[in-house]
């Protein structure tokens, strides 16, 4: 576990703390082949689910800038990602600002000769606005820049007012966004972040490419700013691909990524390349478990199975080995996002359940966030055949030592979390919104696999409908399922209950009725209830992806009770046997 990723004969991959020891900020730091580089660049993120949704770009970016000869550092900022701290800590925004300054002294500490930025939305506005405040960058790549906090506040709030987001937002005094909410306090910071205003007194670099969509031209305020420094243009092509779908349908922009690197590398081509030292060896850190004052808990980044799928671990700072192993709880991916979670739920539901006394792992799956894709194999395909064997690689390394292990996932989470439990002992598996019937994953498609053992895989007639006409295919089967109960979602956390392994199932409505909607199997689901270790529940608070603060309020109660009625003690021979 740990260590450097290295590509053969080319640039290495290293996951590094940075910033200030009392609050590490969390990156990975791509370094050319042989550590000399003719420059740095810090990759400033897209914030909330945007944020999410760009994951694969960046690496992307930081993986081709570090084979063009540009080490590359991208990070979270101070309360968001793996960094340190919480979305509604005091002082956002200063502390966004601070992180990139952060990782711009963290680039030069180094060795790079000079440092860029590149930021997408939020990401360019607050690079520009910290340029201002600080010094100027060697180059600044201003990629579908926001014009303000304000604005991308009030996209944010539009958004949630549309699609399965769209319940009632909670008199609670806070700005919501899909899965993301902002104070007040952050709400008034960010007014005063607004590209359009930087005075022109203070250069925000040497050079600025400026990508604007070609479907959504920049505010006037942006372009009038950016004409007073040294000003390219171009255009953020296949945009739309990337953050106005669901993050796990985005597509990396290819055109646009190769012009942002091309722009970097004409930058200092002429500048000799210089030796850069590797960064620290990867290592664990103590982060706070929720806010300021609260228990930290240890966090390491970890490499699980042969083929290295990552994770973040979170286990209590004061382990102690003689007490006995304590349980693990499994936090999966959902679908081809990264392993945050849900409006970064996943991070502090760790931190947390780390400071309770479990420990905790919250992993990317393969070709998903930071883990390798296998040879031949694609980048963020969901339901990938080799998931199977790598939760099964997770659990049974976890159980290694004798500890419990419990699962909990969201979704494609929940599948895989089932799935594991059909060929493994698990001791306890937490689903929320669980959808069993894979039509991705049906015959003709690029992931089906005959292995599976808790899919629900329609016959091809009704996947090859559903292709198009998604909404008549799924009441057909709804209809065909009702005397062909073998393909009934209710069976599966009947046979993983059936292995020992506690369930426990929430759901919103739409979710909810895959499993009751079979008539014949209704007293088989009466029978389940009244069964030790299982519970059911439909809940109107809960939306499919978690986006909402009401349904990720619920999901963290809900888990932890679960966690620990489930996790209680250690494995008996029985179980491990079962």
């Amino acid at each position: 576990m740990g260590g450097h990723e290295q590509d053969a004969d080319g640039p290495e991959h290293t996951q590094v703390w940075f910033g200030p020891e009392s609050r590490p900020l969390h990156g990975w730091v791509s370094r050319p082949a042989g550590g000399l580089a003719r420059g740095g660049a810090v990759l400033c993120p897209p914030m909330g689910e945007e944020g999410r949704a760009a994951h694969r770009t960046f690496r992307r970016l930081a993986e081709q800038l570090a084979e063009a000869g540009i080490v590359a550092l991208r990070f979270d900022y101070d309360g968001t990602g793996d960094s340190a701290g919480l979305q509604d800590d005091p002082d956002r925004v200063p502390a966004w600002l601070a992180s990139i300054e952060a990782a711009r002294q963290y680039l030069l500490d180094l060795g790079a000769p000079g440092v860029a930025a590149v930021g997408m939305r939020l990401g360019a506005t607050l690079a520009a606005v910290q340029a201002a405040a600080s010094a100027p960058f060697s180059s600044l790549v201003c990629w579908d820049p926001c014009l303000s906090g304000r604005t991308f506040l009030r996209e944010g709030e539009a958004l949630h007012g549309f699609g399965e987001t769209a319940l009632e937002a909670p008199d609670d005094g806070l700005r919501h966004t899909p899965g993301f909410q902002y104070d007040a306090a952050t709400a008034a910071q960010l007014r005063d972040v607004d590209l359009g205003k930087l005075t022109s007194e203070r250069q925000l670099a040497d050079r600025v490419l400026l990508l604007a969509r070609t479907d959504r031209p920049a505010p006037p305020a942006i372009v009038a700013r950016l004409e007073q420094e040294r000003l390219e243009t171009g255009a953020a092509t296949a945009q739309g691909q990337l953050l106005d779908v669901p993050p796990e349908l985005s597509v990396v922009p290819q055109d646009a990524l190769r012009q942002v690197v091309g722009w970097l590398t004409a930058g200092v081509q002429d500048e000799p390349a210089v030796p850069v030292k590797a960064p620290d060896g990867e290592h664990a850190v103590l982060v706070g478990s929720g806010p300021d004052g609260s228990v930290p808990v240890r966090e390491r980044l970890v490499r699980l199975g042969p083929d290295r799928i990552v994770g973040f671990a979170d286990e209590p700072a004061d382990l102690r080995p003689e007490a006995g192993p304590a349980p693990w709880v499994v936090l999966v991916n959902v679908a081809a996002e990264h392993h945050i979670g849900p409006g970064r739920r996943w991070v502090e539901w760790g931190r947390r359940w780390a400071a309770l006394g479990y420990r905790v792992v919250r992993i990317d799956q393969s070709g998903v966030g930071d883990s390798p894709t296998r040879p031949g194999a694609v980048d963020d395909r969901a339901f990938a055949p080799e998931w199977i064997d790598d939760m099964r690689h997770v659990v049974t390394e976890l159980a290694g030592d004798g500890a419990q292990v419990g699962i909990v996932g969201l979704c494609s989470g929940s599948y895989s979390a089932f799935e594991v439990a059909m060929w493994e002992h698990v001791d306890a598996v937490f689903a929320i919104n669980p959808r069993l019937t894979l039509y991705p994953a049906a015959k003709g498609s690029p992931v089906y696999t005959d292995r599976r053992r808790a899919a629900m895989l329609p016959n091809r007639p009704f996947a090859a409908l559903a292709r198009r006409r998604r909404i008549l295919a799924g009441g057909l089967w709804r209809i065909y399922r009702e005397v062909a109960l073998w393909h009934a979602p209710l069976l599966v956390p009947w046979r993983v209950l059936s292995r020992g392994t506690a369930v426990e199932i929430i759901a919103c409505p739409d979710d909810a009725q895959h499993f009751t909607e079979v008539y014949a199997l209704r007293p088989l689901l009466w029978w389940m209830r009244r069964r030790r270790g299982f519970g059911f529940e439909s809940r109107r608070d809960l939306d499919h992806s978690l986006l909402t603060r009401p349904a990720q309020l619920v999901g963290y109660e809900k888990a932890t009770m679960f966690l620990h009625r489930s996790l209680t003690g250690h494995r008996t021979e029985d179980a491990r046997r079962g």
